[in-house]
């Protein structure tokens, strides 16, 4: 989820509870000054209706009009009390319209110059609440919206405008390769911390650079050192093994040695590669075919494994193409067709299916199910296979990771690796 995204919606939710409270004080408002304005218009009415029945009481004793109506009659004193107005809301059935219409009430006492105490009833229409309430209520929904799109546009301008710079450094690291030159950053902003921040960035993008490189000249230097000593002691123990005065014994011994120089040998190759893969050397990418790669390897591991009598099939239901380097692709297939012929038995099946995503390997096996938690990790032999160096199935697990590659192992009286292909 983008930060713009993130802030939208967080935001939305807060703007929904204060636009609530707002509405609902604002709804308690409008009818508090519709009730005292209405108040205010009874006691001005009030007021005078007294003062012309004082006039001529036989003149204003009723008043049945529609909109404001009043009637007075005369009360005991006891029930007389002259220092409280009663303000009440109710309704009233209009035969004009046929229905009961909301009305506001003011109920007061007064005296006339005689002593005698009267009761004066004023009725006045007045708005109705429920079609005030859905007036309200559509009024507030439909300013929510407006508000809350408004809001969320204007913030979005604002984020776009004020994260721009890092947004500017996020497409930098995009394309930033430590095997290729620095591009420069060139992101002028006024905001300190985006300052301080591309400051950062490229003395951090400078720095990994430089300890690629380091990195990247010690794997040479090591693959030379090491390959070509090794490569010497092979081949003084091939002319050694030639002396016709060694005896038996002593070519076992060379024998012995000759393979565990050519373990070793192996063995740095594959540390060699694995530094590789994850220094992200092997940065050429292309659209190569699973099921052309597949098909060499499996001609060339049938010659070598051939006194094994492995009965092989492959079952291509799809054309199986990704983008990814080509020679991380052929070593990918190969250690997981190799895996199935070293540790397979002889006589033995393997079972390969091609699907549009999926690369399925099936093969049988002379030992039971392995330790998934290990199955990928350095050395971490599960055979006594001494031609394995541990470290096949640790590659497969580097390049699948570059590339996004998923890879799961089950184990149904055959071991199945299946990797798909996103």
């Amino acid at each position: 989820m983008k930060l713009i995204q993130y802030t939208f919606r967080k935001l939305a939710f807060p703007l929904l509870i204060v636009m609530a409270v707002w509405a609902t004080a604002f709804y308690f408002l409008i009818l508090y000054e519709i009730d005292d304005e209405t108040n205010d218009s009874l006691q001005n009415y009030k007021e005078i209706i007294i003062k012309q029945f004082l006039s001529d009481s036989t003149a204003l004793a009723n008043h049945p009009d529609i909109m404001t109506r009043y009637q007075i009659r005369e009360i005991p004193a006891k029930d007389a009390n002259l220092s409280e107005d009663v303000f009440y809301d109710s309704t009233k059935y209009i035969e004009i319209e046929m229905e009961f219409e909301p009305i506001r009430v003011l109920r007061s006492n007064f005296m006339d110059a005689n002593g005698k105490y009267y009761e004066l009833v004023i009725e006045t229409s007045t708005l109705e609440k429920e079609d005030l309430i859905e007036t309200i209520l559509f009024s507030i929904i439909i300013l929510y919206l407006v508000l809350l799109v408004c809001i969320l546009l204007v913030n979005r301008y604002v984020f776009k405008k004020s994260f721009r710079p890092l947004y500017t450094i996020l497409d930098w690291l995009k394309k930033f390769r430590p095997d290729k030159p620095i591009e420069p950053l060139n992101n002028d902003t006024p905001i300190e911390e985006f300052a301080i921040l591309n400051e950062g960035i490229t003395d951090a993008s400078k720095r990994s650079s430089a300890l690629y490189e380091q990195q990247k000249q010690f794997v040479e230097n090591a693959s030379h050192e090491m390959q070509t000593p090794l490569a010497v002691c092979l081949n003084k123990l091939e002319l050694l093994s030639e002396n016709p005065d060694c005896t038996q014994e002593q070519l076992t011994e060379i024998a012995d040695i000759h393979q565990t120089l050519g373990g070793i040998v192996k063995m740095n190759k594959s540390l060699l590669l694995l530094s590789r893969i994850e220094n992200k050397q092997f940065a050429d990418t292309e659209t190569v075919s699973i099921n052309a790669i597949t098909k060499k390897i499996i001609q060339d591991f049938s010659d070598i494994y051939e006194e094994k009598q492995i009965k092989i099939s492959v079952s291509e239901n799809a054309s199986l193409k990704y983008i990814m380097n080509e020679s991380l692709a052929t070593i990918l297939i190969k250690n997981i067709v190799k895996n199935a012929f070293v540790h397979n038995i002889a006589d033995g099946e393997i079972n390969i299916t091609i699907s549009e995503n999926t690369f399925s390997i099936e093969n049988t096996g002379n030992c039971p199910e392995l330790n998934k938690e290990k199955l990928f990790r350095r050395f971490a032999k599960q055979t006594d296979n001494n031609k394995s160096t541990g470290l096949g199935l640790a590659i497969v697990q580097s390049i699948i990771l570059t590339y996004k590659i998923s890879i799961t192992y089950h184990y149904t009286g055959k071991h199945q690796f299946v990797l798909t292909f996103r």
